[in-house]
């Protein structure tokens, strides 16, 4: 174990960045700064011990007594996550790949990387319970039982309905992992004990994954599928895309990460899922600054420098290319609609 030293600036509208490679954060210095000067001590082992001994998902439980993150017109998911919502009591309405959907006690929804998903309404009896897992820790998991077909047909066909056999122990599985997520929260344990907690957590995230997926598939004609070489390509190319999208958008990048050359690379891609590479990377890229530009204060200048952008105007007409509208218009409608 190290302790790491440094010095940071902070500015009430502007953001710092700190890159270093076995540090876990990071700021980026913009102009405009008003600086003042904090002193840190950051006690850590590295990022790999860091990744293995965090729990890579967050818990949500809907309910009349407790909103967020549930509000009503706001994008409830991450572009970094996958996630499975039940509904427990009420009514739900989202909005996920442009489709609108109602959702009732008994109901569940699957939503994968790059597909936001707003709620649009809440009856005042609401309630249901969310698990978000982060990408790095769901798409191993999914890729063991599930081709890219299946995942394509999951994101075309999230909602499904259960018998009240599954609900229930769909739930009860559920409420297991909030009670022990809670627990972990609350009680203070040596490293060994933490170590093995963690990875209970973890198993039970599985668990629940392999479960709703054996649901999910188990009444549609869709049936999981053996893994290719080229499957196994496509999943990889998920995977670093989420990881280096704000600093890269080359093709080039992604395939030499697969020792590919990157017309070949971009055909497996678009073989497997109808799109190219570059698609891809644009939508995962546009998703991003508009989550960016509607659930942050950041400016639009400190959006650009955190996508990689050499300059804001390179940004907007990035941004207007493929949205027909400029980042200001955007927040500026989204901010209307509200």
């Amino acid at each position: 174990m190290t302790q790491k030293y440094g010095v940071c600036l902070y500015s009430e509208r502007s953001i710092c960045r700190i890159d270093c490679s076995t540090c876990s954060f990071s700021f980026r210095k913009t102009s405009n700064i008003r600086p003042f000067v904090s002193i840190f001590v950051e006690t850590f082992i590295d990022k790999k011990f860091m990744q293995e001994h965090r729990i890579p998902f967050r818990f949500n439980r809907l309910s009349p007594s407790h909103d967020d993150p549930f509000y009503p017109n706001r994008i409830i998911s991450s572009i970094h996550e996958c996630g499975v919502f039940l509904c427990t009591n009420g009514e739900v309405q989202v909005s996920l790949e442009s489709e609108i959907y109602q959702i009732r006690r008994g109901d569940m929804y699957i939503y994968m990387p790059s597909s936001p998903v707003r709620l649009l309404h809440k009856s005042n009896n609401a309630e249901g319970l969310l698990v978000a897992l982060d990408v790095d820790f769901m798409l191993p998991i999914v890729q063991r039982v599930a081709n890219v077909e299946n995942l394509l047909h999951i994101r075309r066909y999230p909602f499904f309905s259960l018998t009240e056999d599954e609900y229930g122990y769909v739930r009860t599985l559920m409420e297991k992992l909030w009670g022990r997520v809670d627990v972990e929260e609350k009680e203070q344990k040596g490293f060994l004990q933490q170590h093995l907690q963690t990875e209970l957590v973890k198993s039970m995230a599985q668990t629940i994954t392999y479960e709703v997926l054996g649901i999910y598939f188990s009444r549609l004609p869709i049936q999981p599928m053996v893994q290719t070489k080229k499957d196994l390509i496509f999943h990889q190319f998920l995977l670093s895309l989420f990881r280096h999208f704000r600093q890269e958008r080359e093709v080039s990048f992604y395939a030499e990460l697969q020792h590919l050359t990157p017309r070949y690379f971009s055909s497996i891609i678009k073989e497997k899922s109808g799109s190219n590479a570059l698609q891809w990377i644009v939508q995962v890229v546009i998703i991003e600054a508009k989550l960016l530009l509607e659930t942050s204060e950041l400016s639009i200048k400190e959006i650009s420098v955190l996508l990689n952008f050499p300059t804001q105007s390179f940004f907007g007409k990035y941004f207007k290319q493929y949205t027909g509208v400029s980042p200001k218009e955007y927040r500026e409608n989204i901010l209307k609609n509200k």
